[in-house]
């Protein structure tokens, strides 16, 4: 590429010809740095501002109905290399690095407001925990395909409200009610890795088992991906009180499923002698066994932990049974299973002997 030196800049700051040419397409301010040593291309503060509310990108029809800039002179700036294009239609700085949320983002402009960010996607947006970054899902209405990136799933449905099926986030991005969001999950998972995630979305106050049975009751018909793992879930949940409090909770209940053990109660209501009301994760009422899974990431430090020592003990004044395990169960699920059924079995003979003691 040729080099020359910009009207009106110093002979000792030399730059790229095009370089110059997209300060001037864009209304961008050029400054050279003390004595002249070498310059620097800045954008105008309007364009800043519109890449910075966007995570870094901008949609072609953005630049030109917003700042009156030309096709011919966004694809020259493409041709250079200052822009680099994301998806067909929005750009990207290319110096900047593309991000989960850019690519959001990116799909969202790409679409001119059709549509939503859905899936796991959308509830990694929301906060879910252990959701993949890619492929991205975006749904939107029955439409011709276009070409897509490696690391975007377009869904295209016929299955579309723009009134109940999104909402906006505070940042902008668009992503689907978190009934749609449901489904998603249930599409695109097995029956755990569903079932974790919808407790997760229930301990975040996003959905309850009742309002899916709820939407379930109206959306559900042939065709849609997803009921039979949400049904199977809600077979369970519907009659719990609370969700489950940790993955690893999910997890062990997984293992126990697997081994012959009755079905345990979760979320157990329990009454201590102060009268406080706590719930046992895992229990077993009728041996009044219960299990803790603790997990850093629901509880921590020193208060917490005298505190769950503090409501074990007073199980115990009740004659609750209370055995907690760390994280370091996750190391072996299935022998923290095998372990659990152990002790269930030993509960149950020394409750047998006693009854019989007592005759």
């Amino acid at each position: 590429m040729r080099r020359g030196t910009g009207p009106g800049l110093p002979k000792s700051c030399a730059i790229r010809t095009l370089t110059v040419r997209f300060a001037q397409d864009f209304g961008l301010v050029v400054r050279n740095s003390q004595r002249g040593a070498h310059c620097q291309v800045v954008f105008s503060r309007n364009i800043l501002d519109l890449f910075a509310r966007q995570y870094g990108v901008a949609s072609r029809t953005q630049l030109i109905d917003d700042f009156d800039i030309p096709p011919w002179k966004i694809a020259r700036t493409l041709k250079s290399g200052v822009f680099t294009e994301v998806v067909p239609g929005v750009v990207r700085v290319s110096s900047s690095r593309e991000t989960f949320r850019m690519r959001c983002m990116a799909l969202q402009l790409r679409a001119s407001g059709v549509g939503f960010i859905s899936g796991w996607s959308a509830g990694r947006l929301r906060g879910l925990r252990l959701l993949p970054d890619e492929p991205i899902h975006f749904t939107s209405p029955v439409g011709p395909g276009r070409r897509n990136p490696p690391w975007a799933h377009v869904h295209r449905t016929a299955w579309y409200d723009a009134d109940l099926d999104r909402e906006t986030l505070d940042d902008g991005l668009v992503v689907a009610a978190p009934m749609r969001m449901l489904f998603g999950l249930a599409a695109a998972f097995n029956q755990f890795r569903f079932e974790r995630a919808a407790e997760d979305a229930w301990h975040r106050k996003l959905i309850t088992p009742h309002e899916a049975a709820h939407y379930l009751e109206q959306h559900r018909c042939r065709g849609k991906d997803g009921v039979a793992i949400i049904e199977q879930w809600l077979e369970k949940a519907i009659f719990q009180d609370r969700p489950a409090q940790s993955n690893l909770e999910r997890s062990l209940l997984e293992a126990l499923e697997e081994i012959a053990l009755p079905t345990p109660v979760r979320q157990h209501p329990l009454i201590l002698p102060s009268g406080e009301a706590v719930h046992l994760d895992i229990a077993w009422p009728d041996i009044r066994l219960g299990i803790e899974p603790g997990a850093s990431w629901w509880h921590g430090g020193d208060l917490a932990q005298r505190k769950d020592q503090a409501r074990d003990r007073a199980c115990g004044e009740i004659g609750w049974q209370i055995v907690r395990f760390d994280e370091s169960m996750r190391d072996d699920i299935a022998a923290s299973a095998r372990q659990v059924r152990r002790i269930h079995r030993r509960r149950t003979l020394d409750l047998q002997n006693l009854a019989r003691s007592e005759r």
